[in-house]
């Protein structure tokens, strides 16, 4: 009997670390919507990955350029001890924006963005594939360590709900 529970213990302290290191990162989601002197200036999403030894949060955002839409996938340090953020990069099933979009630039206040028009389907398709099928942000620090994490699939309802009431808004007809 003690034979027994001296194996068990030595088989359960040999299983924490491997169950520890294989812990996925935590990943939340939440709706944005930006606001500009009253008028929607914006509708997308943000997301905080933490676990591991590192953290960020990844953007993305739809702007109204003209009868066009703009998207800017953004990324920065989630606390002030986070490392600093070199570019971003965010993949659906079939789009991404290392192809699609110019390469990152530093805004300021550590926010690094990439943001394009995606003209015809190309946004519309962009934006379901997103909010249906997820995405993959992959964040680079200016240590050069990669923090890559999956977005939910499906977004969750309120994430989807909130972007497409916004984006309804956004490209309303203002009354005149």
């Amino acid at each position: 009997m003690r034979r027994r529970l001296r194996s068990a213990a030595l088989l359960a302290l040999v299983m924490v670390p491997a169950a520890v290191a294989s812990a996925e990162p935590l990943v939340t989601v939440e709706p944005v919507t930006l606001l500009e002197n009253g008028g929607i200036a914006g509708c997308g999403l943000t997301s905080t990955v933490t676990g591991g030894a590192s953290s960020a949060i990844g953007e993305v955002i739809a702007f109204r350029d003209g009868d066009r839409t703009a998207f800017a996938v953004r990324a920065r340090p989630s606390t002030a001890t986070s490392e600093a953020i070199r570019s971003v990069r965010l993949a659906t099933a079939s789009h991404d924006t290392a192809a699609l979009f110019p390469p990152s630039k530093t805004l300021g206040d550590g926010i690094v963005e990439t943001r394009t028009v995606l003209e015809g389907f190309s946004g519309s398709s962009f934006a379901q594939e997103l909010m249906v099928m997820g995405g993959r942000f992959e964040i680079v620090t200016t240590a050069g360590e990669t923090i890559a994490y999956d977005l939910p699939r499906p977004m969750p309802h309120r994430v989807r709900q909130a972007y497409l009431n916004c984006a309804g808004d956004l490209f309303r007809p203002e009354a005149d």
